[in-house]
Parts: C-alpha cells; structure tokens; sequence
C-alpha cells in the first residue's frame, strides 16, 4: 500500500462484519480498524483482515503510536463503555494532531432516554467532544437534533450513511428460485425489533393464506418468549428458529424468502436508527414489510418494494402479509421494484461520498 496515502483509523467498541468489510473500499487512505469485541458471533478469521482488537487500556497507546491523520470516532450515547471510548478519541486527536470525524446514530431525546445525571454529565463532555470534531456525520434527523443540543455549532454533515454503508450489491444478489410461502426475519431476537407483534400478525395471517411459514434468523433473550407463544398457540410447526449464522451466510437466507418482515418498535432507550436489514432484504430481489419506526421511513419509501406500517400494530402487520400474499400484481410489482431501491444504498458509492467529505479535510 503506497506509503504517501493518509492514515486513517476507526475505532468501534464492537465489530461487524457487514460493517467492517466496507472499509476496504477507501481508496484513497490506509486503513486501520481498532476494536474492543466481536459480540455477533459472525465472523471468522478471514473476516477480520484490517482489524486489531485491542484491550481498552492499551488503546490510546496503540492510537497515538500510529501516528493517524484522521480519526473515526465513537459516539458517545451508547454505554458509558462508549463514553469512556469517545473520551480516548479526544484525547488521541489533541496528542498527534489528527482530524476528527464521529458518526451519530443516536436517535432518541435526549431527555427521554437519559436521566438528569446522565444528562449532565454528557452535557459537559459532548459539548467539548461536538466542537473539537472537524466532521459530524448524521445519519438520521433524531442525530441531528441530539448533536445540536448539545452543541449547535457542530459542523454536522448528512447524506452519508457513514459506518452502516448500505448494501453490498455484489454479495446480497437475488436468487433464481424463492420459497413462495416463506416469511423471513433476520436480527437480534430482543423485545425492541416487535418480534411480538410480528408473531401475533403471522398467527392472524396464516388462518387467511394457508401454507405460510416464518423463519426467525438470529439469536437473544426474546428467544424462549416467542417459542412458546408459537407452541402455546399451536402453529409452532410453522416457525422455525435457526439461531445466529455467519453474516456471509445471510444473502442466501433473504434471497430464498418471499417476504422479509422487520417489524422495529420505539422503546424507552431505543430506536431504530437506520435498519440495515432492510436494504439487505431488498438488494437481494426480496420485497420488506417494515415499521414506520424510528429512522426507517427516512430510508425507506413506501412501494419502492417495501410495504410500511403503523409499529406494534399485529393486526397491521397480518393485513399486510395477506396483502402481500393473495394481490399478486401487488406482489410482483414490490419484487421487481426491490433490487432497484437497494441501489440507492450501494456500500460504493456511500464509501465514495465519504472519501470525498474526508479529503476536504486536507
């Protein structure tokens, strides 16, 4: 790699892959991945070229060793593992002298999600860390309204969808043959993506379109809740549970279903920010029935191959599945549409528009 590039580092509390892998399309910079963990349970060795796990009190020493020019750093809203994290990312950037640049995807208020100390206490660094970034990127309008509350001189850049990238159009293709009675959900299985809901809708659904059947990829504490739900209500046969797979083996999974739900709720301490799923799903020729919940209708448009509804509405949820699967021309219609919507998203050019931001740098 050509010694006169700029050196810019990322630094992630975790790491995913189909957020990592992207990285290798900046061009114009070396590239370094600093990380903490590896939570998912969806990557291997291959996975990881450009990456470094690196223990939380040797960070600043690895980050300063490497003399960076610009530093991607963390937000500071997510734990206060995060916080102590994007204090490091300060202190790295006034001791070699490097840009700063910090993706937001925080989307809840300020003032619901965080309690008065809490509040507190990021007023007084957030205000410090907003001014001293010489880019903020925000990825949703709540991002936005977060970073201005704490500092409204921030120089904040949006239209970018910084460290989420899209979608890899070359690895999430559309298949030649699909389950036609297949539903797909692919996620954590947590309380905040509305897995409730989308079980009650389906239970609703499959007494109007006989036949169907839900595959719930993924793995987490809602488990046991909604294996029961489906065997209490006797339709357990109908769902199947394949628990957390490799990242790379998820193209597939979408591409063979009909149908891809991603039902997300607004919680207390949570929203959904972007709704990577979504572009996944559609990229790989499979219409999506999603929420309007949170950032998802900023990103997703009603019949550019998606259906969107009201959140923690099941009723909702089954009328569009029956929809879906008895209005063919309908059907066909998202289908065909969906590939075309995912291109919006293309990891490419959102890696494009991101190099660009960061040469103006210089």
């Amino acid at each position: 790699m050509p010694e006169n590039k700029k050196k810019l580092i990322f630094i992630s509390e975790s790491i995913r892959r189909d957020a990592h892998a992207p990285l290798r399309y900046f061009s114009h910079y070396r590239v370094l991945h600093f990380y903490l963990k590896a939570p998912y349970g969806d990557l291997d060795k291959s996975d990881l070229a450009g990456a470094r796990q690196v223990p939380l009190n040797r960070l600043f020493g690895e980050i300063v060793k490497e003399k960076p020019d610009i530093i991607q750093g963390v937000e500071p809203f997510g734990s206060k593992l995060s916080l102590r994290l994007a204090y490091l990312c300060l202190k790295a950037t006034r001791a070699t002298g490097a840009k700063l640049v910090v993706p937001v995807l925080e989307n809840r208020p300020v003032a619901e999600r965080f309690n008065p100390i809490q509040r507190a206490a990021l007023k007084l660094f957030n205000t410090k860390y907003f001014r001293a970034c010489d880019i903020v990127v925000a990825l949703n309008r709540g991002a936005v309204r977060n970073i201005k509350y704490y500092c409204p001189e921030a120089k904040i850049k949006t239209g970018i969808i910084w460290g989420v990238w899209g979608v890899d159009l070359e690895m999430f293709k559309p298949s030649k043959s699909k389950n036609l009675n297949e539903i797909v959900y692919v996620g954590r299985l947590i309380e905040d993506k509305g897995l409730k809901y989308l079980l009650e809708g389906f239970e609703k659904a499959r007494q109007i379109v006989p036949g169907l059947r839900l595959k719930i990829v993924g793995g987490g504490n809602f488990r046991d809740y909604l294996e029961n739900y489906a065997k209490d209500n006797g339709f357990a046969a109908s769902v199947e549970f394949t628990g957390v797979v490799k990242n790379k083996d998820v193209p597939e999974i979408l591409a063979k279903a009909a149908l891809c739900v991603y039902p997300s709720v607004t919680m207390k301490r949570w929203e959904e920010q972007v709704g990577t799923v979504n572009f996944q799903a559609l990229s790989c020729g499979t219409p999506i029935l999603t929420t309007k919940s949170g950032a998802i209708p900023e990103y997703i448009k009603e019949g550019e191959g998606a259906m969107l509804v009201e959140e923690k509405s099941a009723k909702a949820i089954a009328q569009a599945i029956i929809t879906f699967f008895t209005n063919h021309a309908l059907q066909n219609k998202l289908t065909e549409g969906a590939r075309e919507a995912a291109k919006k998203y293309d990891i490419r050019a959102e890696v494009k528009k991101a190099q660009e931001l960061l040469d103006g740098l210089f």
